[in-house]
């Protein structure tokens, strides 16, 4: 039994290193250009769109620290943002559909004001969920062109993953720290 435990703890000691031998090569990852981040615009909105950096990182590291932070990203979507939310309690008739969320119930306007705001709020929370995951971590959040955080946060995860750590872990690039 105690030499089980002892395979198990070595296994767990072991999964880093395997883990590191699927890096992709920061030489083929393209990093978005950055050069734009210290224009007024851009700064005004750092605190809504923004990459990480940490001093003296190596990319496998960032990636590492990135790759964990992504999974407690849910789905894009308005289902999955966390905040209060209002549902009218109605009894449930035999054969109806199940309501799922509280813009169903308000009607084509509902669904008009749930649509203009949906992107928001999933962005919101998704760099919501970034920040508290990788400030602690030492990294600072220095900001970025709308379009440039728009097209990287559209990439597949290991994409997104990968230029998130060439990004973290190389130069710094000119960006302003967000006053928000």
């Amino acid at each position: 039994m105690l030499r089980s435990g002892f395979a198990f703890i070595a296994a767990l000691a072991a999964a880093p290193a395997v883990a590191q031998t699927g890096l992709p090569d920061p030489a083929i990852i393209k990093v978005p250009d950055l050069s734009g981040s210290d224009a007024p615009a851009v700064v005004d909105n750092g605190w809504k769109y923004f990459f990480y950096h940490r001093e003296n990182t190596t990319f496998a590291e960032a990636y590492a620290d990135v790759a964990d932070c992504y999974r407690f990203l849910a789905p894009a979507g308005w289902a999955n943002v966390a905040i209060p939310r209002f549902i009218p309690w109605v009894e449930r008739v035999p054969g109806e559909r199940a309501a799922t969320g509280y813009f169903e119930h308000s009607g084509l306007v509902g669904l008009a004001i749930g649509g203009m705001i949906e992107g928001t709020l999933t962005r919101r929370d998704r760099q919501a969920k970034m920040r508290r995951c990788m400030e602690p971590r030492g990294y600072t959040r220095y900001g970025v062109a709308e379009e440039v955080w728009e097209n990287v946060a559209e990439l597949p995860p290991e994409q997104g993953i990968a230029v998130q750590a060439k990004i973290a872990s190389g130069p710094a690039w000119g960006g302003k720290v967000p006053v928000k």
